[in-house]
């Protein structure tokens, strides 16, 4: 039973140090994926890129708008769990077994907001006609190449894009984090070399 208590306090441990939203979320509670599924207000880019109707551009953003609104009370309900979690972890004499049940109430949460998820982008894809969806297949492989793409223009081996604030110097940090709005100051000197024009 001690060995079990003792299992369980590292859980939570664990747990509680990730933050209110755990690995990889930001100071808005909302972490990297959250952010990319926000609704998008303009979505011109995107639209020009696939070529996108206006009525599926709405049709789009209805569905992203169903999906958050049903999201909501499953949100609500994991950060009453984790509240109750924390101070279950913190009483004076910790109950083992609640620690793991709200442990596991959370688990189940976070894996139905997951195949809530799921659900939502095979709807979205449905709306797509075949050309769209391979340019989707594209837009995805850019995706994954996002992070190393920061990263390389953080180290100088790529140039800002045009009309980011990465031109400022408060773009993306290493590890694709916000500078938290320090300035990189440039000596008087030869500007920097212009992007490879191919």
């Amino acid at each position: 039973m001690k060995r079990l208590t003792v299992v369980m306090f590292m859980l939570a441990g664990t747990l509680l140090a990730q933050g209110p939203g755990g690995p990889g979320f930001r100071h808005n509670g909302m972490g990297p994926r959250q952010q990319q599924m926000q609704p998008a207000g303009n979505a011109d880019a995107l639209k020009q890129y696939l070529g996108l109707t206006d009525a599926q551009v709405q049709q789009l953003k209805d569905l992203r708008k169903q999906q958050a609104e049903s999201q909501r009370p499953v949100m609500e309900q994991i950060r009453d769990k984790r509240q109750q979690l924390r101070d279950a972890v913190r009483a004076a004499n910790p109950d083992a077994a609640l620690i793991g049940q709200l442990t596991v109430d959370i688990k189940k949460l976070t894996e139905s907001m997951l195949a809530n998820r799921t659900d939502l982008q095979a709807k979205a894809q449905a709306l797509l006609t075949p050309d769209q969806k391979t340019k989707m297949a594209a837009l995805e492989q850019a995706q994954k190449l996002m992070p190393a793409a920061g990263q390389a223009t953080s180290l100088g081996l790529l140039a800002p894009l045009a009309g980011t604030a990465g031109q400022a110097g408060m773009g993306p940090g290493m590890m694709g984090r916000p500078r938290q709005g320090r300035m990189m100051m440039r000596p008087n000197g030869p500007p920097p070399p212009a992007a490879n024009q191919q």
